[in-house]
């Protein structure tokens, strides 16, 4: 059988926020009918949400950014490593800066070219895109750093790594500034108002961590779509492959087609969806109810069209991390009769309740 696993994060609204799920929605009502409607638990709050995501119980993986970064971008270095996020960021009089547009990928490549520059026989850095990059120290030791996030805005010195190999981490971020400060692009950036590419900096540490094998466990081999760089790094360290990240493109760019047709493809399939995380609010409601009109049409309609002559399980999951959520799950044999819609009213109704972990385990199996 033909599974198939999506997950929409943030697509149920509170009570104070308006809905999106109430406009007519013809095939997330007909999945609704004939499938078995539960409320999802709360998200806990764990290291690795990614692994809830997976089917996977949260106190089996436990991995910091560093890790699944490297894992990310293909690279597998020695066992007694540490693994940072590398990202690309900005230093301007003294103080940090996030980039807050996309950076040229032309550019991208001249400061890696750079970077490698700075790789030493136990520090090295790991190629990825955009603003995100890892970097492996082949050992191992205590030591604090600053995320990209918590530094932006903050003078450089009170950001520096702390701790027992401090002195070479700390040197390489020197080291980054002096040799990225020389480009000529960089003075091009700053002519044109923005923001100059010159500081590289590592944070998200830790060690790779032994992950259950997935593809072993369940017996078959298994598709992940998201657009999460942290869920594509442990998507790869339990056996399963990655799709293309640039399927769901930036705000409502979402390549809903090609999306349905990968779905449509695979054995098993899990899909991520966090655009409508990222569209919270009242003051975007208007992008979030678009985006939903078209994933009914144009995602959901072909997958439920499909299930007509290819035996599938299709599931639909819309979790929360302060309060229930809910979930649906339909198999081509079933004709259900439900009545309750799938929007925030069913909350109010005494249906059973599944955590996120346990539920996608389930419909995941052979």
């Amino acid at each position: 059988m033909r599974k198939i696993t999506i997950i929409v994060p943030g697509w149920l609204v509170g009570n104070e926020g308006e809905s999106v799920l109430r406009q007519n929605l013809p095939n997330l009502a007909k999945l609704t009918e004939l499938g078995t409607l539960a409320k999802v638990a709360p998200l806990p709050r764990v290291e690795t949400p990614e692994a809830l995501l997976l089917g996977i119980a949260p106190d089996q993986v436990r991995m910091a950014q560093g890790p699944l970064t490297v894992s990310a971008l293909g690279a597998d270095p020695p066992e007694r490593s540490t693994h940072y996020h590398l990202s690309v960021l900005s230093l301007t009089d003294g103080v940090i800066s996030q980039h807050p547009l996309a950076l040229p990928p032309e550019q991208v490549d001249l400061v890696l070219s750079l970077a490698k520059r700075l790789n030493t026989p136990r520090l090295t850095v790991v190629a990825g895109e955009g603003v995100d990059h890892g970097l492996v120290w082949e050992g191992m030791g205590d030591i604090g750093t600053t995320t990209a996030t918590e530094a932006d805005g903050q003078p450089y010195r009170a950001c520096l790594p702390e701790g027992d190999y401090e002195r070479p981490l700390r040197q390489f971020i020197d080291d980054s500034v002096n040799i990225l400060a020389e480009l000529e692009m960089n003075e091009r950036r700053v002519d044109e108002g923005l923001l100059p590419i010159n500081l590289l900096w590592p944070w998200g540490q830790g060690m790779r961590t032994k992950a259950p094998n997935l593809a072993l466990r369940r017996g078959e081999p298994a598709m992940v779509l998201s657009d999460s760089l942290r869920l594509a790094g442990l998507t790869r360290l339990v056996g399963y492959r990655h799709g293309d990240r640039r399927l769901f493109g930036t705000g409502i760019n979402v390549k809903l087609e090609e999306l349905r047709s990968q779905a449509l493809k695979g054995q098993s399939t899990l899909i991520v969806f966090n655009a409508f995380e990222r569209l919270a609010g009242d003051e975007r409601i208007d992008e979030r109810g678009w985006l939903t009109h078209e994933f009914d049409e144009r995602f959901l309609k072909g997958l439920l069209e499909s299930a007509v002559d290819t035996p599938t399980r299709l599931t639909l999951l819309a979790p929360r991390s302060d309060r229930p959520g809910l979930g649906v799950t339909y198999e081509t044999k079933d004709q259900g009769a439900n009545v309750i819609p799938f929007d925030e009213r069913a909350l109010e109704e005494r249906l059973s309740t599944r955590d996120l972990a346990t539920w996608v385990d389930q419909v995941m199996a052979p």
